[in-house]
Order: C-alpha cells, then structure tokens, then sequence
C-alpha cells in the first residue's frame, strides 16, 4: 500500500469535491482537515474484498463532514455574522416587538417584517417553525421571508 500521506495528497480532490457538494464555503481548511482525518480513517478500515476504494473514502469522507457540520451548526444556530464580529444573542424576557439589542445601523435599513424575524431568530431564539406557529404564519412563508432577508443581508454587508 502507498505511503498515507501520498494517498490523502492524491485524493484532497476528492475532498474538495465533497466540500463543494455540501456547499460550504466558511472555514474551508478546518472541513478540509476533517476530510483529511476521515480519509485516513478510511485507509484503516478499508477491505479490499468489499469494493472500490474512491467510492467508499468519498462516503467516509462525506459523512465525517457533515457530522462536523452537524455540531459546528448546533454551536452557531443562534449566532449572527456582523462584520468580523459575530454577536451571540441570549435573551428571552423580552416581548417580540421591541428589541432589547444594540443592533448595527443595517438594521434601520430593513422593514419590520424583516426586523421581527432577525429579533425572533436571534433574540428570542425560536426556529423558523416555531414563529411560524406562534404567529400563525405558515411555514413556508416564514422560510421564504427568512431566504430573502439572508440575501438582503448579504447585500448589505458586502
């Protein structure tokens, strides 16, 4: 067998390719080593007998990232991206209507039903359903306002 760390040159293609599948484009080298280290992984659980190599390190590899993805997700559901400085918001005594943060001077720039979604989804720490159902909104409506301030918001932070 090749020496490993000339198997895990060779295949940081495929890597990429999994990171660009899942379509992350924050912290690219920490997915990156993930993939690394599941790749590795893969070279010591490897049976010959049982198939192709490439199919099973890409499987190996894609279900290790998004298991980190799935805990980088449970720290950071409820931060927001302002800038260089993420804002962690954790208050809950406060009505929906009126926010008790400090918010940048983009927020002005948004329409209420804007602003009431940042507030529920930062502030108040509720879930797109979750609004949706204390509102009686349907879902889906919540989801599409929610896609369209996150493109606003790019727009504006850019």
């Amino acid at each position: 067998m090749q020496d490993v760390e000339q198997i895990i040159f060779d295949n940081e293609t495929l890597i990429k390719k999994v990171i660009y599948k899942l379509k992350i484009y924050r912290d690219l080298d920490e997915y990156m080593q993930v993939g690394r280290i599941a790749l590795w992984q893969a070279l010591q659980k490897f049976d010959d007998t049982k198939g192709d190599f490439t199919m099973f390190a890409y499987m190996t590899v894609k279900y290790a990232i998004i298991r980190a993805l799935s805990k980088a997700n449970h720290v950071t559901e409820h931060e927001l991206a302002v800038e260089e400085d993420v804002i962690i918001v954790n208050s809950q005594q406060h009505n929906m209507v009126t926010s008790s943060l400090e918010w940048p001077e983009w927020f002005e720039e948004l329409n209420k039903d804007e602003q009431f979604l940042l507030i529920g989804l930062y502030e108040k720490e509720l879930s797109l359903k979750e609004i949706a159902d204390k509102y009686k909104l349907s879902y889906e409506t919540i989801k599409k306002r929610h896609q369209r301030l996150l493109t606003k918001l790019r727009g504006l932070l850019i």
